[in-house]
């Protein structure tokens, strides 16, 4: 009877931890500690000094000019990076798989004003690139063809910083480590089990 009751309990903990919500991590947003271009065209020493920059890229979000970096002005002009949809490119997103990242800019914009006076250039595409699980350090790299007036040409871009998570409460498959530990549990108690039938069998 006892015995019956010890695998009852093992099998209510095993199904327990199987059915336990795990977390798992979403990207929200990319702190960014530096950047940089590598572009032949009018504005790469501006469109360098924004890049380079510490800011916070949010993601699922658009942001306007000067959200993202501090703008930058020179002489009558303005100079930002935004992220915008008005293109129909998708709000900024991340993905992390082991050590590797892809983030989708295609929604970054770089943008110069002078009074009401406004022209921008798409610069964002596909960014992928390395990431530290441990630190949670990245830095990815992109190419675009930046397109209009003495902007056009193809530019390499990088950035690097932190990525933050979030962290959901959304059942996983149960780990391997769980069916581990199961078993030895499982284990343990047969050999208990056992152990006190010899010595009820030698007692008699």
């Amino acid at each position: 009877m006892m015995h019956r009751t010890l695998f009852l309990m093992i099998g209510l903990v095993s199904l327990g931890l199987s059915v336990m919500p795990a977390h798992a991590a979403t990207v929200t947003q990319l702190e960014l500690t530096g950047g940089a271009v590598n572009f032949g065209g009018q504005h790469h020493e501006i469109m360098d000094r924004l890049l380079g920059q510490e800011g916070t890229l949010k993601l699922g979000q658009y942001q306007a000019m000067g959200e993202i970096v501090p703008s930058i002005g020179k002489a009558c002009e303005t100079f930002s990076i935004f992220t915008s949809g008005f293109s129909g490119a998708p709000v900024p997103s991340a993905t992390v798989s082991g050590s590797s990242i892809s983030v989708d800019l295609s929604s970054l914009f770089f943008g110069a004003s002078r009074g009401n006076f406004h022209q921008s250039w798409n610069i964002g595409s596909l960014a992928t690139g390395l990431f530290n699980p441990d630190s949670r350090e990245f830095m990815v790299s992109w190419n675009h063809v930046l397109e209009g007036d003495k902007q056009a040409g193809p530019a390499t871009f990088f950035l690097k910083g932190i990525a933050a998570f979030s962290i959901d409460t959304q059942p996983v498959p149960i780990p391997a480590g769980v069916v581990l530990y199961a078993t030895g549990l499982f284990g343990v108690g047969s050999w208990t089990w056992w152990r006190r039938r010899v010595s009820l069998s030698d007692a008699a």
